[in-house]
């Protein structure tokens, strides 16, 4: 289970999958490689993470759709998935810098498993540690992704690994974060990089919006989740704040989506654009500086690169399933960016210092 229903909360109405993670969609992995070395200016906290889809993506790609809510950012390789709807390669998550790095190993592992592909589609998404890591020097070696690819597996570690490793979310230490929901057959699962916002901008988790796991809801004499004693009321609980910094709330989220419902790629467009719905809940502001992107695949519609026609039978979009599967990649994306911020654990970046760690209480 994620960090969320670890400390014993739900939200939403749509159940989740049985880890409540990216990969309760059969076939899909995550892997990550942690890089953390040295102090002060020189000091190292980042690092790589990668979601593999099931399969051969680059000789069956899978139907795949975007949403860009704000484009400040290096994200590499969505341009074809706009215009083709595929997804042909793993999916790498990194630092602003290393993007390209990133590009060079996913050119590496497709290659060595189809030596005869003359166009790589490479997919590399982004947010900027440089407030905790060197980000400067530029540590991210290809071996570090390939590494993270050989290493992915069913299991999401979450918080500080991988990608997150140097991630702020207004003002608190952040990370890697996962949830899943389940609608009939299908999983909606989502993974979230948040790294974004001030500690104005942030909405925690209310009483209007959580309950116990399986419980029917706030209200008096109902246990209050957000206590590690179980304690009664109806009182939110007030979060620690973290101290305040000036300027600009900028930085980046991430929000991948994978899915095992058979979705065109203009479908899983729209899903992503529920996606944003969700991390608007949260409180990410979507700022000046920020780079905001959704990427959703369907590990069921793939499109074998030697077929001339595809036999799918699509869910129609004004189904109820459809609209449920929309919920879903909201209340999957609204939970992993709180279950990144209650993974994350205490990191000293290169000023000397760690942000603080958000956890609920009293």
């Amino acid at each position: 289970m994620n960090a969320f229903r670890r400390a014993g909360l739900s939200l939403g109405r749509i159940a989740p999958g049985s880890r409540c993670a990216l990969t309760d969609v059969p076939g899909v992995r995550v892997g990550h490689c942690t890089l953390i070395s040295g102090e002060g200016e020189k000091a190292i906290r980042t690092g790589v993470t990668a979601i593999v889809p099931p399969g051969d993506p680059y000789a069956e790609p899978c139907a795949a759709g975007i949403f860009v809510l704000h484009g400040h950012g290096k994200a590499l390789g969505l341009w074809q998935i706009q215009d083709v709807g595929e997804l042909e390669t793993p999916v790498l998550l990194t630092n602003t810098l290393a993007v390209f790095v990133c590009a060079e190993a996913l050119l590496t592992w497709t290659l060595r498993r189809h030596p005869e592909a003359r166009s790589i589609n490479p997919v590399v998404l982004e947010c900027n540690d440089g407030k905790l890591s060197a980000i400067e020097l530029r540590p991210v070696r290809e071996e570090h992704a390939l590494q993270a690819l050989e290493e992915a597996k069913d299991e999401v570690q979450e918080g500080c690994v991988g990608a997150g490793t140097g991630m702020i979310a207004f003002g608190y230490k952040s990370g890697i974060g996962t949830a899943s929901r389940r609608v009939g057959p299908y999983i909606v699962g989502a993974l979230a990089l948040p790294n974004m916002g001030r500690l104005e901008d942030f909405r925690p988790p209310s009483p209007s919006s959580l309950s116990p796991q399986g419980g029917e809801g706030w209200g008096k004499g109902v246990p209050n989740p957000c206590s590690p004693q179980g304690g009664k009321g109806e009182k939110a609980p007030s979060p620690p704040s973290p101290a305040r910094e000036e300027g600009p709330g900028e930085g980046s989220l991430i929000v991948v989506l994978a899915t095992d419902a058979p979705l065109l790629p203009a479908q899983l467009g729209r899903l992503c654009r529920r996606a944003a719905l969700g991390a608007a809940r949260t409180g990410a502001p979507a700022d000046t500086g920020s780079g905001d992107f959704f990427l959703a695949f369907s590990t069921t519609l793939r499109f074998p690169r030697d077929a001339e026609k595809i036999a799918v039978e699509p869910i129609p979009d004004r189904s109820r399933t459809m609209g449920e599967l929309y919920r879903a990649a909201a209340e999957a994306t609204e939970e992993a960016i709180y279950s990144a911020l209650l993974a994350a654990t205490p990191l000293m970046g290169r000023e000397g210092r760690s942000p603080p760690v958000f956890r609920l209480s009293r």
